[in-house]
């Protein structure tokens, strides 16, 4: 069977490992021209270490994580006012914990993929056709292909949802926050391996300083417009 994902991150990358192994052939089609760097830090542990586990990850991902030391909420003088030590939830979790970005963990999924699985890159599905023996999926820029299954895995604004349920205005429900975040390298000052954040009503940014002299930004924020930027100088502004 011919597998047609649409998205190469964790969930599509996670998807084509254990179809691979399931003897399926699968195919990775990703709108972005390589795999997608940084992200918001996530906390992994849980079900997802036990599953990273039995895909034979962990060194890698521990490789590229980090281990955060302490949660610290500041006032708007930068002050500490609240806080807590990692360090409890990683003996909960018995040391299986690290925090890393999205990124990197897709990346380390996409290695052990990357020369079993077919993975497209800088293109996506513009148009999908039923037939009564296939699915027909036409690609922007590498034409019109066959498979015997698509599956959505390209985020919270899927294209593929779109394509099949229509706009995704008729689905969603707009909550009237936004969140961004982005990576610096060089920022200064550094908390080592910290989580350090601020929150007033409405809006909150936290910033952990990560190896390699790179600190994570993320920002929260009340906004009433539901539309969202469509291009870097429009994020900036934002």
């Amino acid at each position: 069977m011919k597998v047609l994902i649409s998205g190469a991150g964790i969930a599509g990358t996670t998807l084509a490992y254990w179809l691979k192994h399931q003897g399926f052939e699968s195919t990775i089609v990703e709108a972005a021209p390589k795999l997608r760097t940084g992200g918001y830090i996530i906390d992994f542990w849980g079900a997802g270490f036990e599953i990273a586990e039995r895909m034979g990850i962990i060194p890698e991902i521990m490789k590229r994580g980090d281990r955060i030391r302490e949660v610290k909420v500041v006032n708007e003088r930068g002050h500490r006012i609240a806080g807590f030590p990692v360090e409890a939830f990683s003996q909960i979790a018995q040391g299986r914990y690290v925090s890393l970005a999205r990124g990197d963990l897709a990346a380390s999924i996409f290695g052990t993929i990357e020369h079993d699985v077919e993975a497209i890159f800088g293109d996506s599905v513009d148009r999908i056709e039923q037939t009564e023996s296939c699915l027909l999926a036409s690609f922007k820029r590498t034409g019109v292909r066959y498979f015997d299954l698509l599956i959505g895995a390209d985020g919270l604004h899927s294209r593929t949802r779109q394509l099949v349920f229509g706009p995704q205005s008729r689905f969603e429900k707009y909550l009237g926050f936004k969140v961004a975040a982005f990576e610096v390298a060089g920022y200064t000052p550094r908390d080592e391996l910290t989580y350090v954040m601020y929150t007033r009503v409405g809006q909150q940014v936290g910033r952990f300083s990560m190896r390699d002299n790179r600190t994570m930004f993320l920002f929260i924020f009340s906004d009433g417009n539901p539309e969202l930027p469509g291009d870097l100088p429009e994020q900036k502004t934002l």
